[in-house]
C-alpha cells in the first residue's frame, strides 16, 4: 500500500528523517537559552567594593529609619517561659558606653583581656545563643540568651549620621540576612565562598556540625590588640572554591584588603589563607591579599580592582579623630565589634568610601557596606529557613553608587550569597554552586538609565556626644545635578572641583570650625519620603506582642546601666537545637588549581531543570506527531479498503 506516492517503508524513513531534523532544529533553538550567559550589558559597574563590618543587627542600626522595616512597638520578655518576670522594650543606647553582658563572647580570645576591657563587654552571639534568641521563629529569646537587656538597645542618626546619610541618598537593604545563624568565622566563610563546609569536606571539631562550621574555632590574640583574633587551626585546609579563586581563574583583577598587622595571617575575619587553593598558590595570596593601608594608593594609581573586599583590623585611617587613636583601647577598633564604638567604625568606613568618591573610579563603582552577623542585638524579623544552617538574622546593608537608586529602600530578600551573585552576574562569571546559586543578585538596587548620582563626601571625624550631629542633608533629585546648601548651620555643602572627565558632581560636608560638646537635638526625619521596592511576597513570622508584668517594669532609661538576669539557663548543645541531618554536598563549580592564562573570563552555564523538562516534552511532541499521522493514515486506509 502506498501513501502520498510512497510505500509504507519509504514513508516511515521520510518521517523518521523529518523527525530527526525537527529535533535538531529544536535543540539548536534551545541552545540560545542554554548557552553561557554573559554580563548584563546594561550594567555600568566596573568595580565592586565590599566593605565588611562587624556585629550589628538591622534593627540595632536602622530599626527607627523612616520607611524601613523596623518594629520597635514590641516588648521582649526577660524569660519567655515566665512572662510574669517582665519584659523590655527597645531603647536608645549611648554611643559612648560599651555594650555589656553576662555571657562570654565567642570572638574574644583569652589574651584580649590583657590591657583591655573586652572580656564581658560584648553580647554573646554563638550558634547556641542565636537559636535560643530565635526560639523557633518567635524571636522572643534575646534577653534570656544574652543574659542582658542591652541587646534591646538601638542607635540612630545622632549616633551614626553618615550611615543614615548614605541611606538617605543611596540604597538601604532592609531584608538582607546573614547566611548562617552563627558568629563571625562561619559568616566570613559564607562571605568569601557561599558555604562553611559539607560532609564531604572532612571537617571535625566542637565547632563543626554535620560537616559545616557553625561556631568559631579555638582562637588566639593578634599581633596587635586591635587585630582580629588569629585562628588556632588544626583542621584540614578548606578545599572548596571561593569567589577570589574564581576571579583568578577568570583572570579578573581582585584584592582582599585586610587591616591586621599581618594581612596574610588567618583570622576569624581574614579567612582566605585557610583555603587550599591559596595554600597551593602562595603567589596568589601574596599578590592579592594586601594591607588596607594600600587601598587609597591603589585608587590614586588607577589600580582599583574589579572586586575588592575590605576586612577590618588594627589599621586606622589618617583622618580618624585623635581621641580614637589609642591602640591599647579595644573600644577604638574600627570593626564596630562591641565593645568597639560605632562612630569609630563609621569614620573609618566613610574614609574608605571617600577614596572612591574622590577618584575617577567613582563613575563605574558600586560600594556595598554590610555587617557579618547580628552581634547579639535584637531584630524583629524571623529569618527565612533556607537549610539546616540559615539564614541568620538581618544585618544592615547599604549600596552606594552613581547608579544606585536614590533614597531607595530595597525590600528584596538578600543574603551573603547575593554579594557573590552580584559579582558573578555583573562580570559574567559562573556560580560557585553554593548559596550564590539560589540568591538574588541585588540588581534591583540599581538604575543604569538614570543620571549618575553625585558623590557624598563625609568629614570622617564624627565623635558621638561630642561633635554636633549633622542635620539630614537635602535629597538628590533628578532635576538638580548638584545639591543646594543645607538649611542647617552645622554642615555646609560646597562643590569640589572636578579631577575626572565628565564626572558626577561631588557634595562635600564641611564641619564647623569648632567641634565642642553640645546638646544633641532630636532629629526629625520622619517627614522624608522614601522610595521603596515592593514588599517581598514571602511572609515572615509575626513578632509576638509582649507587655511588661504589672509587678515588674524593666523598661530602661535612655542611658541604662547593665541589667543582668540572674539564674541563667544552661545553654543547650547544638544537637539539642538541630537533630543530626545528613546533608549532601551542594553542586559546586570545578575550578582549576592554577590561575588561567586566558584574558577572557569564564562564562556561567546555568541550565534550568524547568527548561530541560520543557525541552524533553517538546521533543516528545515533535517525535510523536509524525507517528500519529502514520497511525491515522493507516487506520483511514483500512477503513477505505473495507468500503
Amino acid at each position: 500500500m502506498k501513501y502520498f506516492g510512497y510505500s509504507g517503508d519509504d514513508l516511515k524513513g521520510k518521517i523518521c528523517a523529518l523527525t530527526a531534523f525537527l529535533v535538531f532544529v529544536l535543540l539548536l533553538g534551545t541552545y540560545g537559552f542554554l548557552k553561557p550567559t554573559v554580563a548584563d550589558t546594561s550594567s555600568k559597574i566596573q568595580h565592586i567594593v565590599f566593605i565588611v563590618q562587624e556585629n550589628h543587627s538591622f534593627d540595632n542600626y536602622f530599626g527607627t529609619y523612616p520607611g524601613a522595616n523596623g518594629d520597635w512597638n514590641v516588648s521582649v520578655p526577660v524569660d519567655p517561659d515566665n512572662i510574669a518576670a517582665g519584659s523590655v522594650s527597645p531603647f536608645h543606647l549611648s554611643a559612648t558606653v560599651a555594650v555589656d553582658t553576662g555571657v562570654s563572647d565567642p570572638d574574644d580570645p583569652v589574651n584580649w583581656a590583657q590591657g583591655s576591657t573586652s572580656i564581658g563587654s560584648d553580647l554573646g552571639h554563638s550558634w547556641e545563643i542565636a537559636h535560643a534568641s530565635y526560639d523557633n521563629g518567635k524571636m522572643d529569646g534575646f534577653i534570656q540568651a544574652d543574659q542582658s537587656t542591652m541587646c534591646m538597645g538601638y542607635y540612630d542618626r545622632q549616633d551614626i549620621p553618615y550611615y543614615w546619610d548614605y541611606a538617605d541618598h543611596y540604597v538601604l537593604d532592609d531584608n538582607f540576612f546573614a547566611s548562617v545563624m552563627a558568629p563571625s568565622f562561619p559568616t566570613h566563610l559564607y562571605i568569601a565562598s557561599g558555604r562553611s563546609g559539607t560532609l564531604d569536606d572532612g571537617l571535625t571539631g566542637d565547632f563543626v556540625m554535620n560537616g559545616s562550621i557553625i561556631n568559631n574555632p579555638p582562637l588566639t590574640g593578634g599581633l596587635s590588640l586591635l587585630d582580629s583574633p588569629l585562628v588556632n587551626w588544626q583542621e584540614p585546609s578548606l578545599n572548596w572554591a571561593t569567589l577570589a579563586q574564581e576571579l583568578s581563574i577568570a583572570n579578573r583583577t581582585w584584592a582582599w584588603y585586610d587591616g591586621d598587622t599581618n594581612p596574610q595571617a588567618a583570622t576569624i575575619w581574614n579567612v582566605l589563607p585557610l583555603f587550599q587553593y591559596f595554600q597551593n598558590n602562595p603567589n596568589q595570596l601574596a599578590t592579592h591579599v594586601k594591607s588596607t593601608a594600600t587601598f587609597a594608593s591603589d585608587i590614586a594609581n588607577n589600580q582599583l580592582p574589579a572586586i575588592s573586599w575590605i576586612i577590618p583590623g588594627s589599621w586606622q585611617p589618617p583622618t580618624l579623630p585623635t581621641v580614637f587613636k589609642n591602640q591599647a583601647n579595644i573600644q577604638d577598633s574600627v570593626s564596630e565589634h562591641p565593645p568597639a564604638r560605632s562612630d569609630v567604625g563609621m569614620d573609618y568606613v566613610s574614609y574608605l568610601v571617600n577614596q572612591v568618591m574622590q577618584s575617577s573610579a567613582w563613575q563605574s563603582t558600586a560600594i556595598v557596606i554590610t555587617w557579618d552577623d547580628w552581634g547579639g542585638f535584637y531584630d524583629h524579623v524571623a529569618p527565612p529557613k533556607i537549610d539546616a544552617y540559615g539564614d541568620g538574622f538581618r544585618v544592615p546593608t547599604l549600596i552606594i553608587s552613581p547608579w544606585a537608586k536614590t533614597h531607595y529602600i530595597d525590600h528584596n530578600q538578600y543574603e551573603f550569597g547575593s554579594l557573590l551573585r552580584l559579582a558573578e552576574d555583573n562580570f559574567g562569571l559562573p556560580t560557585l554552586g553554593a548559596r550564590d546559586l539560589i540568591s538574588n543578585n541585588m540588581m534591583d538596587s540599581f538604575n543604569f538609565t538614570q543620571n549618575p548620582l553625585p558623590a557624598l563626601i563625609e568629614p570622617g571625624n564624627f565623635v558621638a556626644e561630642t561633635s554636633p550631629t549633622p542635620a539630614p542633608l537635602p535629597l538628590f533629585t533628578d532635576e538638580t545635578s548638584i545639591q543646594t546648601p543645607s538649611p542647617s548651620p552645622s554642615p555646609k555643602l560646597t562643590t569640589l572641583p572636578s579631577t575626572t572627565q565628565a564626572p558626577s558632581p561631588i557634595t562635600t560636608i564641611t564641619p564647623t570650625a569648632s567641634i565642642t560638646p553640645t546638646t544633641i537635638p532630636t532629629q526629625t526625619t520622619a517627614t522624608i519620603p522614601a522610595t521603596v521596592s515592593p514588599m517581598p511576597t514571602q511572609s515572615t513570622s509575626p513578632t509576638p506582642t509582649l507587655t511588661s508584668s504589672s509587678e515588674t517594669n524593666l523598661a530602661p532609661t535612655p542611658k541604662p546601666t547593665t541589667s543582668t538576669v540572674t539564674n541563667p539557663t544552661v545553654m543547650p548543645t547544638p544537637s539539642q537545637f538541630l537533630a543530626p541531618i545528613i546533608i549532601s554536598s551542594s553542586p559546586s563549580l570545578e575550578l582549576s588549581s592554577q590561575p588561567s592564562q586566558s584574558t577572557s573570563p569564564q562564562q556561567p552555564l546555568r541550565p534550568s531543570i524547568q527548561l530541560m523538562t520543557e525541552l524533553s516534552v517538546s521533543i516528545l511532541i515533535v517525535a510523536a506527531t509524525p507517528l500519529g499521522i502514520i497511525l491515522f493514515k493507516r487506520q483511514k486506509a483500512k477503513l477505505s479498503a473495507k468500503d
